[in-house]
């Protein structure tokens, strides 16, 4: 078992700015690492939303986005959850 993401190929631009976004799967493991520097020189803001059976929080079976280099979003959850990331960057 994986981490896997899509990324949408469709980029909004907002003036020097770019979002992207996309959907994660950690089907059996519980941290998963995605790269987008090959987008963004630099992520100013990202957000992860689980589905709907996932998303009590607290530790329990949540969905974190973190930031864990100038273009690598890390998605930190519970092994089995899915949902959808949203990251905001320079070009």
């Amino acid at each position: 078992m994986a981490f896997t993401f899509t990324t949408d190929s469709r980029p909004h631009s907002i003036g020097d700015l770019v979002l992207l976004s996309g959907t994660f799967a950690a089907t059996g493991v519980d941290v998963g690492a995605i790269d987008l520097s090959s987008h963004l020189s630099d992520i100013l803001s990202a957000t992860v939303n689980g589905d709907t059976e996932d998303n009590t929080g607290g530790g329990v079976d949540g969905a974190l986005a973190l930031i864990t280099s100038a273009t690598t979003l890390t998605i930190d959850c519970v092994s089995g959850n899915t949902g959808k990331w949203t990251a905001i960057g320079r070009r």
